[in-house]
């Protein structure tokens, strides 16, 4: 207490409280504060994207025909050839087809579709997503001009894989009639991880022939 105190510390206590700057707290989410920086935007970046990167990545596919024996025969050879990978990940491709779709499975949201494509001599089962929900990242992970240093952190990385697969579900396998695939020819282009068969294409251009 103040009374305890000795006379001349009494006399120089108010030139010390004068010597003081007074600091104000303020909350760190106070609205005072300076912006932080903007907020990504991962639907308009992939607008950009599926306006002009993605319908020129589509126009440079592989047909299945080439990719599928290159690959049987020598993985490491035709990842390097047609494919693109981050680090030592796995390659990602982008693929062309045409193929007989034997089996159709809708036992879950991500559904696929079994398709029969002709290979020189030969025919080989792939499997192709028809959602309505699609996994995996294999679009933007095949894109040529998407990689992991341009952004900020992993989030905004995964927010790009996310609203890609999200535009082929409203745009390209949104109006699907999937029970209505079987035995019926497919062409399509799309993006694919290259691994263990069967090779399975997530498609960013869809065409069900007419007919079976």
């Amino acid at each position: 207490m103040l009374k305890s105190l000795p006379t001349r510390a009494l006399l120089f206590l108010p030139v010390l409280l004068l010597g003081c700057k007074i600091a104000t707290i303020r909350p760190i989410d106070s609205k005072d504060e300076a912006p932080g920086p903007q907020e990504f935007d991962a639907e308009a970046y992939v607008d950009a994207l599926w306006a002009e990167d993605v319908p020129a990545a589509l126009d440079q596919a592989v047909d299945l025909g080439e990719l599928l024996p290159a690959f049987e025969a020598d993985p490491a050879s035709a990842g390097e050839t047609w494919g693109r990978r981050e680090g030592s990940g796995p390659f990602h491709v982008i693929v062309r087809g045409k193929g007989r779709v034997t089996g159709v499975d809708t036992s879950s949201r991500t559904g696929l579709a079994e398709v029969d494509v002709e290979v020189p001599g030969d025919t080989v089962a792939i499997r192709l997503q028809i959602g309505p929900v699609l996994r995996g990242t294999s679009i933007r992970d095949a894109l040529p001009t998407v990689s992991f240093d341009q952004f900020v952190n992993q989030i905004q990385f995964a927010d790009v894989a996310n609203e890609l697969n999200a535009r082929v579900e409203r745009e390209v396998v949104g109006d699907l009639e999937r029970e209505a695939l079987q035995g019926k020819t497919v062409r399509f282009v799309g993006m694919a991880t290259l691994g263990e068969p069967p090779l399975t294409v997530t498609p960013a251009r869809l065409k069900v022939e007419e007919g079976r």
